[in-house]
């Protein structure tokens, strides 16, 4: 009997994460196809217009499912529980910073780069986010590096090179657009660095959620005389398909998707689903929109990628780092400016 139990409760593990696989290669490709969505969007809105309103609708979507997932575990523990948790007057101006950081300067600027680019480079920018990530920890003595860490960061520093040089060409004229990106990047990395003493003392999950709620305010007041002068009644299919699949779904449920993976899968596997999300932006930007990527693109995507599988998986599992729970949530929900 209790040989049979253990084989249901394989199996059923077994299926679970089948279908947590499953899952992230459909959102991974969901989320390449939104920086391609919102690239045929600006066709039609204002960067800042487009990107508040999938904003909203991707943090709310994402408050209401994380609200949800910590009802259920707290109901499951026979734990308290308290969403948004009461903050004490030191932390406030540390969470006011993280704030105003990630979830308002960081995806205006994002999107205003990928304005001036195309969406299938933007995704290849964002992606450098793991070394970036990397040598601001090691800088500040917060991460390690090994062998395959310092190579990691060597072969993405590599594909920031070619891909800024391909954006110094006449004809294209990307690296405005460019600089935008990597500096909404940069902010996005200096967030995550200062958001984890407050994920830490309250609470990974309930750290984004406030930090969502407070930076999205401040964004939605700087965007309303764009988001009034919007002529909303004429805007085409896919571009509300962009505002609310791409938001609601691609930003919303995506993150609750990374979180269930993480808890079944372990953080390794989930981040390797990604590190692919640049492949699944070009693959569909060529099918969708007839999007040649060049040659530069294509490499600078390569070393980028690779430079990130071996910070984030290698190095991680040859040197036997090891994260807290609250570090590999924070660093999965905070990606939602990626998505």
């Amino acid at each position: 009997m209790v040989n049979s139990n253990r084989s249901e409760h394989k199996v059923s593990k077994q299926t679970g994460e089948i279908s947590h696989h499953g899952l992230l290669l459909l959102f991974t490709f969901f989320w390449g196809a939104n920086f391609i969505l919102a690239e045929v969007a600006l066709r039609e809105m204002a960067p800042i217009s487009f990107s508040v309103s999938r904003f909203a609708m991707g943090g709310i979507a994402m408050l209401l499912l994380l609200y949800g997932q910590c009802y259920s575990d707290a109901k499951r523990t026979g734990s308290s529980f308290q969403f948004f948790p009461k903050i004490e007057k030191k932390d406030w101006m540390r969470l006011l910073w993280v704030s105003v950081l990630g979830a308002t300067l960081a995806p205006w600027l994002g999107i205003e780069g990928l304005g001036l680019t195309h969406g299938a480079r933007a995704s290849i920018w964002l992606a450098l986010g793991p070394a970036v990530s990397t040598g601001f920890g090691y800088f500040l003595s917060t991460e390690k590096m090994g062998r395959a860490g310092y190579f990691g960061v060597f072969l993405a520093g590599l594909g920031t090179l070619t891909l800024a040089y391909d954006g110094l060409f006449v004809d294209k004229g990307y690296w405005i657009g460019d600089l935008l990106l990597l500096i909404a990047l940069v902010l996005t990395v200096v967030e995550l660095h200062l958001i984890k003493p407050l994920a830490r003392k309250y609470g990974s999950i309930s750290m984004v959620a406030l930090r969502t709620v407070i930076g999205g305010t401040l964004y939605f007041m700087i965007a309303s005389p764009s988001l009034i002068q919007e002529n909303w009644l004429t805007l085409g299919m896919w571009t509300w398909i962009a505002i609310l699949a791409g938001g609601a779904i691609g930003v919303g449920v995506g993150q609750w998707v990374k979180v269930r993976a993480l808890r079944s899968l372990g953080p390794t596997q989930v981040v390797i689903y990604g590190n692919l999300v640049p492949i699944a932006a070009l693959l569909i930007g060529w099918l969708s929109i007839g999007q040649n990527p060049s040659s530069y693109e294509i490499v600078a995507g390569l070393l980028v990628i690779a430079g990130a599988i071996f910070i984030q998986v290698i190095d991680d599992s040859r040197e036997g780092h090891v994260h807290s729970v609250e570090d590999d949530e924070l660093s999965v929900v905070s990606s939602a400016k990626q998505d």
